[in-house]
């Protein structure tokens, strides 16, 4: 399972928040991608643990905490496979 206080940012990837919406830039590759609101408080709050990411989500939208957790796990799945999360080891 892939939990966020595993994780940290990639130090090659920028970021800003706009609007709620962060705007990831990978720098070496040129590439943007860009989250909406829920991953934006993924990003933001990378690090602290999954419980408490999902139920600061489920407290946030329309969702239950369970259903938050699925998304988190799979969001940072999809973020590790981007490149833009790197094992905290690293």
């Amino acid at each position: 399972m892939a939990s966020p206080e595993n994780f940290k940012r990639n130090p090659d990837v920028s970021w800003r928040t706009i609007e709620g919406q962060s705007v990831l830039v990978f720098n070496r590759e040129g590439e943007i991608q860009v989250l909406n609101e829920v991953g934006t408080y993924v990003w933001e709050h990378m690090g602290e643990p999954i419980e408490i990411m999902a139920r600061g989500i489920a407290s946030e939208y329309d969702v239950s905490e369970e259903e938050a957790l699925k998304d988190v796990e799979a969001f940072l799945e999809e973020l590790k496979g981007s490149g833009a999360i790197l094992p905290a080891e690293e």
